[in-house]
């Protein structure tokens, strides 16, 4: 039942050969991430692993298989070449949008661009990445994922992104791309957690963090929804406005634009009205 969902995620080769195991955890992981932003829910999970041999391999699967038992989403198949001159992995996932579709081209003006986004984690190793996932419990994961349908479904939010490579910084400039609206965003209403420098909470990349387009009249219920969770913040980070594609950051009186549609980004721009 349901409308169907895909995704596929290709790992940056330097994760793969420095750190295969997390490598293979964090392609499950930012699949079912983008499975929750468009309101879904994942079904499964297939990859295509190249490796110089068996023992290489190893690793990254190790990787994927706890990911998938942890949040309880199968990988079911795949492709395997063990006499690859390289090695590299993607991995793409099917899902199922049950009630509404949240589209980062949803986004109108006078929406209020809210952050969503699990704090109580650390950075992996060297990498910009915030990982508040491989310690924590299964059902908790699970349920933190399913609170993204809950709310597509509850019309609490009506228009995602989920924060990926590009950080909070570059993901709203993907979101405002694709809206077709310029979005501004307060420096000063980004609370990193606490110790984490504001530039490197711009540009990491949260295990658990999205970017929502949200009426005015439902910020209140969406933070009620999230309130049992400590963990999670819940926060209203700026608004989405008429005029051309741009991301424009304020701090104090001033406002500056990081980007403006004339350097194209992704070149996924809004469908025409």
């Amino acid at each position: 039942e349901g409308g169907q969902l895909r995704a596929c995620e290709g790992i940056a080769p330097a994760l793969v050969e420095e750190d295969p195991w997390f490598a293979g955890w964090s392609a499950v992981l930012v699949n079912l991430s983008d499975i929750a932003a468009m309101g879904g829910r994942p079904l499964a999970v297939v990859n295509s692993l190249w490796c110089r041999d068996a023992q290489r391999a190893e690793p990254l699967l190790a990787g994927m298989g706890e990911a998938s038992a942890r949040f309880g989403v199968p990988v079911v198949g795949g492709h395997t070449n063990l006499q690859s001159p390289y090695d590299a992995l993607s991995v793409a996932v099917l899902g199922v949008a049950e009630g509404p579709v949240l589209s980062a081209r949803s986004a109108v003006p006078g929406d209020d661009c809210v952050l969503l986004v699990n704090t109580a984690g650390r950075f992996h190793r060297h990498y910009p990445f915030w990982d508040a996932a491989t310690s924590a419990e299964p059902e908790r994961l699970r349920r933190q994922l399913r609170l993204l349908p809950q709310l597509a479904g509850e019309g609490l939010a009506h228009g995602a992104k989920d924060i990926s490579m590009g950080g909070l910084a570059g993901t709203a400039v993907m979101f405002a791309e694709a809206a077709g609206c310029t979005l501004r965003l307060d420096l000063e209403a980004i609370a990193p957690p606490a110790g984490v420098e504001l530039e490197a909470w711009l540009t990491c990349f949260p295990s658990f963090g999205y970017l929502l387009a949200v009426r005015p009249e439902r910020l209140a219920a969406l933070q009620r929804l999230c309130a049992p969770w400590p963990e999670l913040l819940c926060a209203r980070i700026g608004g989405f406005h008429a005029g051309p594609p741009a991301l424009e950051l304020q701090h104090g009186g001033e406002v500056g634009a990081l980007w403006q549609e004339h350097e194209p980004l992704t070149g996924f721009a809004a469908l025409p009205v």
